[in-house]
């Protein structure tokens, strides 16, 4: 099978060695350093007895070569 030709690939974390598969390899981005500086100013700022607090972090994707177009079936 052809990548992206036949079948379409993607992966997650978007580590660097990525960007250097051929092809480029399609990855969800997580942002793990905003997510610990986040954690840990919510742990410092946090009150004791203070209600637990649900914070919301976003990913993307980053699109490379490895995802061709969709077709029709």
């Amino acid at each position: 099978m052809t990548v992206p030709g036949e079948v379409s690939l993607a992966g997650y974390d978007d580590i660097p060695f990525a960007r250097d598969l051929h092809p480029a390899l399609t990855t969800v981005h997580v942002p793990y350093e905003e997510l610990g500086r986040l954690a840990v100013r919510t742990a410092l700022e946090r009150s004791p007895g203070a209600p637990d607090e649900h914070l919301l972090l976003g990913t993307h994707v980053v699109v490379r070569d490895s995802v061709g177009p969709p077709r029709s079936l």
